[in-house]
């Protein structure tokens, strides 16, 4: 029988601890968790710092995010397997993986957290992100369920493909747009309204969108993002977002009707791009909802009836979403890196978090991506 012994963990790791949201984060030692059953221990390599950190975990916590403290952030990341529990059947320690981000209670799939972000608002989500999975990846060394924990194929993506390790970070961005796409049966040959498309994951979605063939309109406010997208594929138009109804219709119909509208606004975005989106939609088409919008927002009740349009929303991706994307990726279908226009604008140790969190906030934008490296190879 095909056996094998995990290698000794240290029996202390480090994380980035914030005790507060209004004071720094201290470099914490913490005592080493053990891969029990469904649970696989990681050396975080790549971890990505999201553009607005910044105002999650420090400056007061400005976007009242929901978490418990002390707490290490974190919650997605490129990494490698330290430790494997009994119960994995095919993962095995040495491993370079993909963790996911959001972590779904095992006994309710209806129940899922942003791990290392937000607890959510009810007993449930609360118990699930205080539990096992309350510190996060921003650390020497991580715990993840097992089935976040996705094998990644090291001679196709770091050989045969030829890419850099922090290259493969970008991941984390995809995966969330891939989740919406493809869960509303995006197909070659349709015609994708991105919005806004210029953000880090709005960007993503442009790449996603093109590896599944479809025509794809990216707007957005930023002419320069947008510019640089233009680049990715003779497929891809963009369109200046104005604010002026009219004026964003009539730039918009030149490219007909809309087989997807995607949607990814920010909660600073409010209602512009949705009712936009809506009124371009072909009948039969498709909403994808994504973004963070608070509270609720207009529905154009008769437009989506007579066009018998359907709405989909999504909260992050499925544990199958995150397998069919690395498909993707590994088999070179959806490019990712440098070659796919996507930069790496920051590599950073723990220590450095306060240079990494003001890297990251003027860093956004399609494309790009700051990484906290807690482990170097």
């Amino acid at each position: 029988m095909d056996t094998f012994t995990n290698p000794p963990l240290p029996e202390t790791y480090t994380g980035l601890q914030f005790q507060s949201a209004s004071s720094p984060p201290i470099l914490a030692t913490l005592p080493t968790p053990a891969p029990n059953p469904g649970t696989v221990i990681v050396k975080p390599l790549y971890a990505i710092i999201v553009q607005y950190a910044n105002t999650i975990f420090t400056n007061g916590n400005p976007r009242g995010f929901k978490y418990p403290l002390p707490l290490v952030p974190g919650g997605t990341c490129i990494a490698r397997v330290a430790a494997v529990p009994p119960d994995a059947s095919t993962l095995k320690p040495g491993q370079l993986a993909y963790v996911e981000l959001a972590v779904r209670a095992r006994d309710n799939p209806n129940i899922k957290v942003l791990r290392g972000y937000n607890e959510g608002t009810d007993e449930g989500t609360r118990r699930l992100f205080g539990g096992d999975w309350r510190n996060g990846v921003w650390a020497t060394l991580a715990t993840a369920p097992l089935e976040g924990v996705h094998a990644l194929d090291e001679d196709a993506l770091l050989g045969r493909l030829g890419y850099k390790m922090e290259e493969l970070g970008s991941i984390s961005q995809l995966i969330v747009p891939y989740a919406g796409l493809s869960e509303i049966g995006v197909k070659a040959g349709d015609t994708v309204l991105v919005a806004p498309a210029t953000g880090s994951f709005g960007g993503a979605a442009v790449h996603v969108a093109l590896s599944m063939g479809a025509r794809v309109i990216a707007l957005g406010r930023n002419e320069e993002a947008l510019a640089e997208l233009k680049k990715l594929s003779p497929r891809l138009e963009t369109v200046k977002f104005t604010g002026e109804e009219k004026t964003d219709l009539e730039a918009l119909g030149k490219f007909g009707p809309l087989d997807v509208y995607f949607d990814i606004s920010p909660a600073s975005a409010g209602q512009s791009f949705l009712k936009l989106g809506f009124s371009c939609l072909k009948v039969g088409g498709s909403v994808s909802l994504m973004g963070g919008i608070k509270g609720d927002f207009q529905v154009p009740y008769g437009q989506i009836v007579h066009k018998g349009a359907t709405i989909k929303g999504s909260f992050m991706n499925t544990s199958q979403q995150a397998k069919d994307l690395i498909k993707t990726i590994e088999t070179g279908a959806l490019p990712v890196g440098s070659r796919a226009g996507m930069k790496v604008l920051g590599k950073f140790g723990l220590k450095d978090w306060e240079e990494a969190f003001s890297t990251a906030a003027a860093a956004g934008g399609a494309g790009n991506s700051v990484y906290f490296v807690p482990n170097q190879e």
